[in-house]
């Protein structure tokens, strides 16, 4: 009886080895088809999945609303986006505007005192509140 088990256990041991190495095969090609979270990096080595993106006036990663001031949409009936970040660099000669609808972050000179601007965008600070405007129609206001 025992001389009947054993070829049986054999082939079972074979099938089994076999199988599971088969299902192996199958996981690591899916593996290296998956996209993880946090492998996305952009060509400046920014992760975009964790709310990175670069920042030209600090040459650096960042996530705008940790290190940007926070301007609120001042007219939200057909707006989606309800605020945007600017970063203004150490030297104050250039601020950073990361507006919705736009691609990539847009960098205004300073024009005067207080007032930035690229001839589209203009970044002005009256009573120490920034404001942001497109061609001079009001868009984004800092709240104190």
């Amino acid at each position: 009886m025992n001389i009947l088990i054993l070829p049986l256990l054999f082939v079972s041991l074979i099938a089994i080895s076999t199988s599971c190495r088969s299902v192996n095969t199958t996981q690591s090609n899916k593996q290296d088809s998956v996209d993880f979270v946090g492998n996305d990096r952009d060509s400046n080595e920014c992760i975009a999945s964790a709310g990175y993106t670069w920042s030209k006036v600090k040459h650096a990663c960042v996530r705008p609303w940790e290190h940007g001031i926070e301007l609120h949409i001042l007219n939200t009936s057909s707006a989606y986006q309800t605020s945007t970040y600017i970063l203004i660099d150490s030297t104050k000669n250039e601020a950073e505007i990361f507006v919705p609808n736009e691609s990539h972050s847009i960098v205004l000179q300073e024009n005067s005192t207080n007032h930035y601007t690229n001839g589209k965008f203009n970044l002005t600070q009256e009573n120490f509140c920034w404001t942001l405007s497109l061609n001079n129609t009001k868009l984004y206001r800092e709240q104190k």
